[in-house]
């Protein structure tokens, strides 16, 4: 089996969350209503039009939402690869 660089994997987990979230960012911007219907779909029924705003998206909101998901991205993809890598060793986990 071969083994992940926990870095490398963490880097690129945190650039992908951050992508996303910027393009989220994008999509609430421009078409508001559409995106929270679009998110409702993955809610198995909920209705998140509650979440919607009068209040305007900031850059520094952006900005503090785009920090937060990419260490958080950054985290769980190294825990991923050390986790991958620990299961590695198990003769029994392959």
């Amino acid at each position: 089996m071969d083994k992940l660089n926990p870095w490398r994997v963490g880097n690129a987990t945190a650039l992908t969350a951050a992508m996303i979230n910027l393009i989220c960012a994008i999509a609430v911007y421009m078409f508001p209503a559409a995106t929270v219907s679009f998110v409702s779909s993955w809610a198995h029924g909920f209705n998140l039009n509650i979440l919607l705003t009068k209040t305007p998206l900031t850059f520094d909101g952006i900005a503090d939402g785009i920090f937060n998901v990419t260490l958080t991205g950054f985290l769980i993809g190294v825990l991923f690869a050390l986790f991958y890598n620990l299961v590695g060793f198990c003769p029994k986990c392959r």
